[in-house]
């Protein structure tokens, strides 16, 4: 999976959003339309280190709770869509 950095380092979202891509050129795609004051680049990560117990908790920590898998933005609107995964807190996923 590939995500947006401004620092080379860490994840660039709009909480409570964060953005993954299935590829570079999508990521790199995506930051020109979407037109954020940062220049941002694409970093590449296993998707097992996203998905695991680290990943989930660094999304957290972000207050990411929902997650677009390779989004699109609807050229009229500007609004952004496609799917979603959504991050639950640990206290609901006992319920």
């Amino acid at each position: 999976m590939w995500y947006l950095t401004h620092s080379g380092r860490d994840m660039w979202c709009r909480r409570p959003h964060g953005f993954f891509f299935t590829s570079s050129e999508a990521a790199v795609a995506f930051a020109a339309v979407m037109g954020t004051a940062f220049a941002l680049e694409a970093i590449g990560v296993a998707s097992k280190d996203l998905v695991s117990d680290e990943g989930i908790d660094a999304m957290r920590l972000l207050g990411v709770t929902r997650i677009f898998v390779d989004p699109r933005i609807d050229p009229d609107s500007g609004d952004v869509f496609g799917t979603i995964l959504h991050i639950t807190s640990p206290a609901m996923q006992q319920s």
